[in-house]
């Protein structure tokens, strides 16, 4: 909506105070302009346009329909909520309202992670049923969907968006896990941005972003057309302090502005009842975390000390020291082995869990050879694993004819829903809090009825980069709760 002030009318001059308050709002002049869903905070009354009602499913939470009814309004919108909230819901009804809204002729696009793909499908049948079909594609086929009258809702993984990927049809499009936004000049965001460039209906949806990886939002925001470019978006809030750990840092004083304009397109989302929902994370079991010391070989310890001049590792370093020194206490430098206790002790650990189902997080290839030759029955899912292979595996284990699954986070750690695992062991761990979270997850989620215990086996090399992931755990945690009531005071002042 675009109004002009009189400078002459103290009405006026409230009404343009009352304007600043906005998420977002700009000013040339004397005339000012908002998005029209705030015309009734300003006490100004407009025509309601035609658009088709939303009808909330019956099954959905309070918080799951609230936040769908939310995006719908917003039309452009992001969903950034805790892992196992249950985002898939959301997004497919954000997904059956955009059906109702658009000619018919346009359909709507879901992407997703390559092995969240059959998850989401399964998912939508089970809420809809055949009530709202889904078309699965890949690369060859998608093209051809986009461009042919036939199908209305489609899903396809990141991997299969290509430069020439034509728009075709294409009314709305959805983001599942979008943090894979995350690389602002990477080849997925800038597909995703080019084919979503002009549409009325854009959704994202992912985990909530740590409070220290603001920046996340960028693609975001020009994905969901809030600004032109990331550098636009960045120059807004940031300062670009050069090439350090934090070369671009929230400007002094810029928090509440920074979550106040975020406000107007997203929601951040880690307990409903910070915004008056019903609290139904409160039953999610509780995650134990248990440290394991494993002593070091001779062999270790001798090229430890080679590498770093100490016998004792008291920091983590640089980013060559940390992988150096991890790829030694998993038993390789360099490509030759060397010898560790840590496989036998993982043996032994898994050995003890009895019946229990557990999965086995890697880090680096070879490591994954050992633990695939220590655990020759297990589920393992490497980068060379064919997709119908992965899929039979995935199947394996969440039915519970294998109790073991081996893989990387990187793989199957944004959002796949492992909820059989009571059991969790990071055979290999660097300093990444979001790998470590979005693994942990993983088989931590609403509906989940066990605690999940989670267990880290380290030598005293790997301790102080362990250290450091379990410390930004506790800080993200605090950080994450305060974020959250910052942004809801900013978006419902």
């Amino acid at each position: 909506m675009r109004i002009t002030l009189s400078s002459n009318s103290i009405e006026d001059y409230a009404t343009f105070i009352k304007v600043k308050q906005l998420p977002k709002y700009s000013v040339i002049g004397r005339t000012v302009e908002f998005p029209d869903e705030y015309a009734a905070t300003l006490g100004i009354k407009q025509a309601k346009g035609r658009t088709a009602k939303y009808t909330p499913i019956k099954c959905a939470f309070d918080y799951q329909a609230g936040i769908a009814r939310m995006a719908i309004e917003k039309q452009k919108f992001a969903v950034f909520a805790d892992c196992g909230l249950g985002k898939t819901l959301i997004l497919a009804e954000f997904a059956k309202h955009c059906l109702k809204a658009l000619p018919e002729n346009q359909c709507v696009l879901i992407v997703s992670p390559l092995m969240v793909v059959r998850q989401t499908v399964a998912e939508i049948r089970k809420f809809y049923g055949d009530e709202m079909p889904i078309d699965v594609l890949n690369s060859q086929s998608l093209s051809d969907w986009l461009t042919n009258e036939k199908g209305r809702i489609g899903i396809v993984n990141y991997d299969a968006l290509k430069e020439d990927t034509p728009q075709g049809r294409l009314g709305a499009l959805i983001l599942d896990e979008s943090s894979m936004l995350k690389s602002h000049y990477g080849k997925w965001a800038g597909d995703c941005i080019r084919l979503g460039k002009g549409l009325h209906w854009k959704l994202c949806a992912t985990g909530t972003p740590a409070p220290n990886d603001r920046i996340e939002y960028a693609n975001h925001a020009v994905f969901l057309d809030h600004y032109p470019t990331v550098n636009s978006f960045l120059a807004r809030f940031f300062v670009n302090r050069g090439q350090t750990d934090n070369r671009w840092e929230l400007k002094p004083h810029a928090l509440e502005p920074f979550y106040r304009a975020l406000s107007h397109w997203c929601i951040f989302l880690t307990n409903p009842a910070t915004y008056g929902w019903k609290d139904n994370c409160a039953s999610i079991p509780p995650i134990h975390v248990h440290i394991h010391e494993v002593d070091l070989t001779q062999q270790q310890q001798h090229m430890v000390f080679e590498q770093t001049g100490q016998l004792f590792v008291s920091e983590a370093g640089g980013i060559t020291k940390r992988s150096t020194l991890a790829q030694i206490a998993k038993g390789s430098f360099k490509g030759d082995d060397v010898e560790t206790l840590k496989p036998a002790f993982i043996k032994a650990l898994v050995e003890s869990f009895g019946d229990e189902s557990t999965i086995i997080w890697c880090h680096y290839n070879n490591e994954q050879e050992t633990m695939k030759a220590t655990f020759p029955d297990a589920a393992n899912i490497s980068g060379d694993t064919p997709l119908d292979e992965r899929d039979r595996l995935i199947d394996d284990f969440k039915s519970g004819r294998r109790k073991v699954l081996i893989s990387k986070p990187r793989m199957l750690g944004f959002g796949l829903n492992l909820q059989i695992a009571t059991r969790q062991v990071f055979s290999g761990l660097q300093d990444s809090y979001e790998e470590f979270y979005q693994a942990v997850k993983r088989s931590n989620r609403v509906g989940s009825k066990l605690p999940l215990n989670v267990h880290i086996p380290v030598t005293q090399i790997e301790r102080p980069m362990i250290e450091t992931v379990l410390r930004k755990s506790k800080m993200v945690q605090q950080d994450t709760e305060r974020q959250e009531r910052i942004f809801k005071d900013a978006a419902f002042k």
